[in-house]
């Protein structure tokens, strides 16, 4: 008879914890042993529970996971340690590392990565070097993919470029049919939409592609000179509307904080 991959996880968000353990328990070979709210609290329950895998979230508000992963490693020298977060970047990548966790996933990349990677980690014992680490599916980092759709061709450089060099995969169009087609040959994060666009209207688009949109998880920024479609866009489904003449360092910190929200939130 197999026995399971006992699992703990430690996150500050209940619903994530909900969440993470349904996903997990409907895989015969993972079990949930054990959830933690806290850095202090999955202290005590690691060292009660002595779980094969904690899945930790790196930003908690009493103990940081950065802080809580070297003493769970000199506790547990033998667990496997999986670094969470919905910061996909590689400074957080390597502190995790440096921390002393095996692996390290996107909350975004969970439902796609999360599974094999535990199960590499539980066959060996916990025993994962930092070189293999690297080769976990979580560890390619995987860019957030933004759609910048602006006829104004000066406007659609600078915001792509700014976009780009703030670690995102941008892709611009200049017409409603060139994103027309990106979206059918993609899933985006973000999509950053003009609603003035020469003779076509950036809400057309907004409104033919409102479910597949929905589904996807992508969120929508609205873009206008004119106020009043702020209301509009906003009953239209948009998560954001900007008013131009729009500030770069506003349009990144809009997208950081963005791109941060998808269906593991925590």
């Amino acid at each position: 008879m197999m026995i399971p991959i006992s699992v703990m996880l430690v996150d500050d968000n209940p619903t994530f914890l909900r969440v993470a353990a349904q996903f997990l328990e409907a895989h015969e070979d993972m079990t949930v042993v054990g959830t933690a709210s806290g850095g202090e609290q999955a202290l005590t329950q690691a060292e009660a529970l002595r779980p094969q895998i904690i899945l930790i979230d790196l930003a908690m508000p009493d103990l940081p996971g950065l802080k809580v992963i070297p003493r769970l490693r000199e506790m547990l020298p033998d667990v496997g340690i999986v670094a969470l977060t919905v910061m996909n970047t590689k400074s957080f990548q390597a502190a995790a590392l440096k921390a002393g966790a095996n692996a390290f996933i996107p909350k975004a990349a969970m439902r796609t990565e999360l599974l094999p990677v535990i199960r590499q980690i539980a066959q060996a014992n916990g025993k994962v070097d930092a070189e293999a680490a690297l080769d976990f599916p979580g560890h390619r980092m995987t860019l957030q993919r933004i759609l910048v759709m602006e006829d104004n061709r000066h406007l659609r450089r600078l915001y792509s470029k700014a976009l780009s060099a703030a670690g995102y995969d941008v892709h611009p169009a200049k017409t409603l049919q060139e994103a027309r087609d990106l979206l059918a040959q993609m899933r985006f994060d973000l999509l950053i939409c003009d609603i003035f666009m020469g003779s076509e209207r950036g809400t057309d688009l907004l409104d033919e592609y409102a479910d597949t949109l929905f589904t996807s998880g992508a969120q929508v920024v609205m873009v206008s000179g004119q106020s009043q479609y702020r209301s509009v866009c906003q009953e239209m489904g948009a998560d954001f509307f900007l008013e131009k003449p729009i500030a770069i360092s506003t349009l990144v910190a809009l997208a950081d904080r963005l791109t941060a929200r998808e269906n593991f939130t925590g």
